[in-house]
Parts: structure tokens; sequence; C-alpha cells
């Protein structure tokens, strides 16, 4: 639900309320039910209303503003998302030209000034999420967040900033790295997987 969506429909049916709350934490977050959701609605009344549903699901529950704005705040976490885990697969693919310990390696970042969700929790080393314990990688990249859905993301995110006329180009070299991916069969991959098509195009 976009911000410019929920005001066309508002203006045609004002007597309802809208709400959007997108969700963030992964499959572990649905599993352990400890997602957060984002919500956007247009009063306190009907955020209110949708608490108690939404607390059944996830432990957070961050109220954004108005309609759309929790799609909009789930688009700038994407974005940086996308760019922390391009990150990651870069240093992990260095570390192994350069032969160092992929579980040593992620295990410094993790106590270090690199620490993230993209090294900690979702690493996309297999050999470091098996040490860690966590991550998609483990699993053949399977049962993550897809590439597909992360390119979906991105594109909505640099579309949005060109609406707003903003350079988003860290965004934009992300979109192109996870669609290159995409074309190359890794679509339905956790968004990690960008690690193997990295080794593939050195």
């Amino acid at each position: 639900v976009s911000k410019k969506l929920s005001q066309l429909v508002t203006s045609v049916s004002p007597c309802h309320d809208y709400v959007d709350a997108p969700v963030s934490g992964g499959v572990r977050g649905a599993t352990d039910a400890t997602l957060t959701f984002m919500v956007g609605c247009s009063s306190s009344e009907t955020f209110s209303t949708i608490q108690p549903l939404l607390q059944r699901m996830g432990k957070g529950i961050i109220p954004c503003g108005g309609s759309g704005s929790g799609s909009a705040v789930k688009l700038c976490n994407n974005a940086a998302l996308a760019a922390q885990m391009l990150g990651i697969c870069e240093a992990m693919n260095l570390g192994d030209a350069l032969g160092v310990d992929p579980a040593t390696l992620a295990g410094v970042m993790n106590v270090s000034t690199a620490k993230c969700w993209s090294s900690e929790v979702n690493n996309p080393h297999p050999a470091a999420a098996i040490a860690i314990g966590s991550g998609a990688s483990a699993n053949g990249y399977e049962g993550g967040f897809g590439t597909a859905l992360m390119l979906k993301d991105l594109n909505l995110a640099v579309d949005a900033g060109e609406e707003e006329g903003l350079a988003l180009p860290v965004a934009g070299m992300s979109r192109d790295l996870y669609r290159m991916a995409n074309l190359h069969g890794y679509g339905k991959k956790d968004f990690g997987v960008i690690l193997q098509f990295l080794k593939g195009i050195k």
C-alpha cells in the first residue's frame, strides 16, 4: 500500500481505515513469532484495534505513520539490507581467496565493526553459517528471503527515489547485481546466494 494508493482509496471510500503492515525478520522470525511489523495506518485508534492481532505473530509492532508509511519504511530497510549483504558477500569471498577460514572471519566480524544481521544471523557463506548455527546458506540457500523478492523491493525503492528526485547510487548498483543473479537462475534462492554468483563471475 503506497501513500499515493492509500490517498486514492481513501478519497473514494473515506469511511474505511486502511492499514499496511509489512514485516521484517525472515523465515526464522515467522517460525519463532518474533517478526517486526512496520505499521502504516490513519489513526491511533486503528492501530490499537489491529495491534493485538499482529502481536500474535510478532514481537515488534511499530507505528510508522499514516497509511503507506509501513511500506515506505520496509523499502528503506531492505535497500540498506541489500547493500549490507553485498558487503558481507564480498568480504567472505575475499577471505576465501586469501585463504582465511570462513568461520574465523565471520567470528571476527561478529565481534567487530562489520557485525550486522547479514554476518551474524544470515551469513552467506555455508561454512560460516554452519559454525554459527544460523543462515539459509547452511541449507543450500533454501528457506530464506528470495533473491527475486529482494530485487522486487530494490526496484520499488529505486523507483520511489526517482519519484522523489533522489539519487540512490548504492541501491541502484545493488539492484543491478541482484537482477543479474536473478537472470542467472538464483531468483528462488536466499538473497545471500549472491556470494555464489560473485564466485562465478570472478
